[in-house]
């Protein structure tokens, strides 16, 4: 199989290919990043950033270029069925409904992170990393996301449309009282305290 094909066998259009990542047969590094350099030249190919490429659309108007947020997944929050982060901040009370704003920075919790916290750029997307408090799994990722914003929101003046919003996320995401009693110890107190606060303990299973 040629090398181009290996690629796109294995990568969609738009989807981030980091270079250090590629094993094509008994090739050296020197020789995928010979071949990587000839598909860039000619134009099949795309360079994100270092070490960062895609496979553009190819429109009428031009080329698609890649969503910073689609890298920003891929290295920090999942790669197919594999998950090792997750969002959480204003990131994550505005993805469950808590909180209309729209962040211009995605805050985000991740096994791929080594500073217990560290602001970042990746192309135009300012990024927020944490390292996780224990590691992420497909398993727990849900309950340590929800301990997670149980830690960064004050429930005491939650109005009903929030108090509905939280219950709805309760309800999705599948959390149980035994997976909290399990996982609670990584957190400060106040997380289990606003989870208190919140009035929503009913609705865990």
């Amino acid at each position: 199989m040629a090398f181009e094909e290996y690629l796109k066998s294995k990568y969609n259009f738009n989807e981030p290919i980091y270079i250090d990542e590629i094993r094509f047969e008994n090739y050296s590094r020197s020789w995928i990043y010979m071949q990587i350099k000839k598909l860039v030249e000619s134009g099949i190919l795309k360079r994100f950033d270092a070490g960062i490429y895609y496979f553009p659309l190819k429109m009428s108007f031009g080329d698609t270029c890649l969503d910073p947020r689609e890298v920003v997944r891929k290295r920090y929050l999942s790669d197919g069925d594999e998950v090792y982060g997750y969002l959480a901040g204003l990131s994550m009370k505005n993805a469950a409904g808590l909180s209309t704003q729209c962040p211009n920075m995605l805050e985000l919790v991740s096994n791929n992170e080594s500073a217990r916290v560290r602001d970042i750029k990746i192309g135009s997307q300012r990024v927020r990393a944490r390292r996780s408090r224990t590691s992420i799994t497909k398993e727990n990722v849900a309950v340590l996301q929800f301990l997670d914003l149980m830690n960064v929101t004050n429930f005491r003046f939650m109005d009903d449309n929030e108090r509905y919003m939280l219950k709805r996320y309760i309800r999705d995401s599948g959390v149980t009282l035994d997976q909290i009693e399990q996982y609670a110890g990584f957190f400060p107190a106040k997380a289990t305290r606003s989870l208190m606060e919140s009035g929503v303990v009913n609705e865990l299973t």
